[in-house]
C-alpha cells in the first residue's frame, strides 16, 4: 500500500508542476514619448522654430547638429565636397514605439509573437533654426 501511495503522490506532484508551469502571456510595450498628431498640423515650414518644436514634443531622441555632422563626415572622409553645404545637418528626430505581445508557454512547446509598430517624426531645420522640411509617419494605427 505504501508503494502505491508514493506513486500516487509522485504522479500528482509531477502533474501539478506541469500544470502550473504552463500559461499564456498577453502584454503591451511602449517606448518613447507619444507624438501628438494634433501638433503635427501646427508645424509650418519657415515659421515654426526649434524652440516651439521642443516645447510641443519635448527633447528629441536624436539631434544632429551641423558641427557634429561635419566632424563625422570629415573623420570618415565620406565626401570631397566642402562640409558647410549639407542641407540636412540640423535634424530633430522623434520615435514612438508600441508593441502587442502574445505568448503561449507549455512544457514541451513555447510560442511567442510580437507586433511592433512605430510613429516617426523627423524635422529638418534651416540655418536660422526654423523648420525647413518635416516628415511624419503614423505606424501605430496598424496595431
Amino acid at each position: 500500500m505504501k508503494g502505491k501511495s508514493r506513486i500516487f503522490f509522485f504522479t500528482s506532484g509531477v502533474l501539478l508542476v506541469l500544470l502550473f508551469s504552463t500559461g499564456c502571456i498577453v502584454g503591451r510595450y511602449y517606448e518613447g514619448p507619444e507624438i501628438l498628431a494634433e501638433k503635427i498640423k501646427d508645424i509650418k515650414p519657415g515659421i515654426t522654430t526649434k524652440e516651439e518644436i521642443i516645447e510641443w514634443f519635448g527633447p528629441p531622441q536624436n539631434y544632429m547638429s551641423p558641427t557634429v555632422f561635419n566632424k563625422i563626415m570629415r573623420d570618415l572622409d565620406v565626401t570631397g565636397e566642402p562640409l558647410g553645404t549639407f542641407p540636412f545637418a540640423n535634424i530633430l528626430s522623434y520615435q514612438y514605439d508600441q508593441a502587442n505581445i502574445k505568448a503561449l508557454v507549455l512544457v514541451l512547446f513555447n510560442y511567442a509573437e510580437a507586433k511592433v509598430k512605430s510613429d516617426h517624426l523627423v524635422i529638418f531645420l534651416d540655418e536660422n533654426e526654423r523648420v525647413k522640411y518635416y516628415g511624419f509617419h503614423r505606424g501605430t494605427k496598424e496595431l
